[in-house]
């Protein structure tokens, strides 16, 4: 088993994206498309907030990562919901309405796949582990036997996540069984850890180290080009000196207002002018939300405008989040 450690999740992206181009244990062909493989990677990120990886050839996505921990946090599981920010969720709905990978409907939601739907896992958790804080039982449950029968699109990476406090702290070891480094693992991550510091908050304990273990990290052949660019040398000095430049996210509020949010967002698809994106969000910062959740709301918004064709009110309103969320090309610009 390979293991790795890391501050931050640029310097394991980048450590990873090596391993997978130089390393890798197979050259496989899982569907009949050809990948380079590696099995049984395991690496550790010590400051999990320190989440979002600034690597500019990866073209990461700061308005998916906020709206795919949303989706997570609100527990709903309609494809459409998700596919308006990333179509390809149509593309791999089985019965073209709902997700098998949609996280949050079998963690915060009753599942019908997840002990026949008597249970509530994120409640479990936290229950258990006030119960006995040094409980190894703490463990939410992803991937079920059900879906290698039900799930033929969409089968989920994730076998599961087990959180522990330990020294004070609320570690978390997420179990993976295939991890695309392009596709997958750079959003898994970040949903993920912010999972972790949500129970953690609930939990009233700190955020301690993250843990990642992908029984098959891989890269499929469409993306060899892409990781020889991620890891020339002048991008791979940009990328440490970026997340170097960024640091990590705040920590999130105690209070959580993700329902919030999601009122929001939904608010926001009705829009049919700038004008009304634009007092949808004056209306919610007269609510007094806090800085960290109202720059989710302005990533949501930016997104809007996006989809309205207002690109400069879209650039503006990134430009007003914190430093960590606002799109890595803005630092190039500046750079320049």
């Amino acid at each position: 088993m390979n293991e790795l450690v890391f501050k931050d999740f640029t310097s394991a992206y980048l450590s990873l994206a090596e391993e997978v181009r130089e390393n890798y244990d197979y050259i496989s062909s899982p569907r009949g498309m050809k990948v380079k493989e590696k099995l049984a990677v395991r690496f550790e990120i010590t400051n999990p907030l320190h989440r979002v990886p600034y690597v500019p050839v990866r073209k990461f996505k700061i308005q998916y990562m906020i709206a795919e921990t949303l989706w997570y946090f609100s527990g709903d599981n309609k494809t459409e919901w998700i596919a308006n920010y990333a179509p390809f969720w149509l593309d791999i709905s089985d019965d073209g309405l709902t997700a098998n990978s949609a996280y949050g409907a079998r963690i915060f939601k009753n599942h019908p796949r997840i002990a026949r739907g008597a249970l509530n896992q994120w409640e479990y958790i936290k229950d258990e582990l006030k119960r006995d804080p040094d409980s190894r039982r703490a463990f939410l449950h992803i991937r079920t036997p059900s879906d290698s029968v039900i799930g033929l699109k969409d089968v989920p990476c994730t076998i599961g996540l087990q959180f522990f406090i330990r020294d004070g702290k609320l570690d978390l070891v997420v179990n993976m069984r295939s991890s695309d480094l392009i596709l997958g693992i750079s959003y898994d991550v970040p949903a993920f850890t912010f999972l972790q510091e949500l129970m953690a908050n609930e939990l009233e304990v700190c955020v301690g180290t993250y843990v990642h273990i992908s029984n098959s990290l891989h890269v499929y052949e469409r993306h060899f080009e892409m990781l020889d660019e991620i890891l020339a040398t002048k991008n791979v000095a940009e990328s440490r000196l970026l997340s170097y430049m960024r640091g990590p996210m705040k920590p999130m509020p105690t209070k959580q207002r993700t329902e919030k949010l999601f009122q929001f967002e939904s608010l926001l698809r009705s829009c049919q002018h700038a004008d009304n994106v634009d007092n949808a969000l004056t209306e919610l910062a007269a609510e007094s939300l806090e800085e960290y959740w109202f720059d989710w709301a302005q990533i949501l918004a930016a997104h809007k405008m996006g989809k309205l064709g207002q690109k400069k009110k879209m650039r503006d309103l990134m430009y007003n989040v914190s430093e960590q969320l606002r799109p890595i090309k803005m630092t190039q610009e500046v750079k320049k």
